[in-house]
């Protein structure tokens, strides 16, 4: 089977309204090849993806990024930047956790502040090192975790991130301790697992407001 079909067979999977990465659709096809055939094969996947985007295959939603349309009666609808935030920083598309909303859009959905953000914050395995990138075309700025999130653990990570509060975000609520703990037993928290990551990320602030709490 040559390049293309591979790559039409990969794209035939995909559900209709879901980002299509070049980078997923590469790594699949990688499987297919030899060392010595995967560089080329590898540069010939952005030609195949243009080609099936005039071929209306797919759609171009951002560089690198694709999706095959869902239609309604007004016609094709397009890709949400949402459902790319989604697959692109936080879940992939088997369900494992990769990042998470942090900043002052998580403290204003918990009611610590009424501050919306021009921005969403995410935390993110996507982010190669330890500065700050902003995506202008999605609107978010990513940063990189102190450990990689998983899907057990970057519930604890939110919550380090609240107590922390590196961005000095203005806490308006009176009742900020009650949150905080409401957010430990709403999410099913364990104490024991609070400690361990608090301790895996080094953060003495984590740990000294968990006793506090815990009393």
């Amino acid at each position: 089977m040559n390049c293309y079909n591979m790559v039409l067979n990969y794209i035939n999977t995909q559900e209709k309204g879901v980002p299509i990465f070049i980078e997923e659709v590469k790594n699949y096809i990688m499987n297919f090849y030899d060392d010595n055939e995967k560089m080329r094969v590898y540069n010939n996947v952005k030609t195949i993806l243009n080609r099936m985007t005039k071929e209306k295959i797919i759609e171009p939603a951002y560089k690198g990024i694709y999706y095959i349309p869902k239609e309604n009666l007004l016609g094709k609808m397009l890709l949400g930047n949402q459902d790319i935030i989604q697959y692109k920083y936080i879940m992939d598309k088997k369900g494992n956790i990769k990042g998470y909303i942090t900043g002052a859009l998580l403290f204003n959905q918990l009611h610590l502040t009424s501050q919306v953000p021009n921005v969403i914050d995410i935390s993110t395995n996507e982010c190669k090192n330890f500065n700050k990138y902003k995506n202008q075309s999605l609107n978010v700025i990513i940063r990189k975790p102190k450990i990689q999130v998983t899907n057990e653990n970057y519930l604890y990570l939110q919550l380090f991130d609240l107590i922390e509060n590196k961005d000095n975000i203005n806490i308006e609520a009176t009742n900020a301790d009650d949150i905080l703990y409401n957010f430990i037993s709403q999410n099913k928290l364990n104490f024991e697992k609070i400690i361990k990551y608090a301790m895996d990320t080094k953060s003495r602030t984590v740990i000294n407001k968990i006793l506090t709490l815990a009393r």
